[in-house]
């Protein structure tokens, strides 16, 4: 299996990069990306976390949508997420991403850049490339 993820040039903002053999993990990399351009959680261990259920019409909005509960957390809860993992659907929730955030309290990390304002749609792309996901994302910060 190869994941990964990374923070790439882009004029005044910031743009995100995730890749990984499922649509799952893809995205679970792209949380990361986007927590690691304004936090180092270092050894942080999560003390909470938050289920988010997801139901978007296209792979697009379900990015959009999970990145954008990131971006909430941090400003109305004051939560970071440094943990992601994706839980198994049930039949009550087919078709949805169960997606689960482990977090811990924004003051117990060290802020390394700007706090992210919102995920633009500009240059949005993500969906299965060469046999893998792939995402890319700008990210106003």
């Amino acid at each position: 299996m190869s994941r990964g993820h990374r923070a790439v040039p882009h004029t005044a903002d910031i743009a995100l990069e995730a890749w990984a053999d499922s649509r799952e993990e893809c995205l679970a990399e792209a949380v990361l990306a986007l927590v690691e351009t304004f936090a180092d959680f270092g050894e942080a261990v999560p003390d909470d976390s938050v289920m988010i259920a997801l139901a978007e019409e296209t792979d697009e909005e379900l990015l959009v949508t999970l990145l954008d509960e990131v971006v909430y957390l941090v400003e109305v809860a004051g939560r970071v997420a440094v943990d992601v993992s994706v839980d198994e659907r049930t039949g009550v929730t087919e078709g949805q991403v169960e997606m689960r955030l482990a977090t811990v309290p924004v003051e117990t990390v060290v802020q390394v850049g700007a706090l992210p304002k919102a995920v633009t749609l500009h240059g949005l792309r993500f969906g299965r490339e060469a046999g893998m996901w792939h995402a890319h994302v700008v990210v106003d910060v």
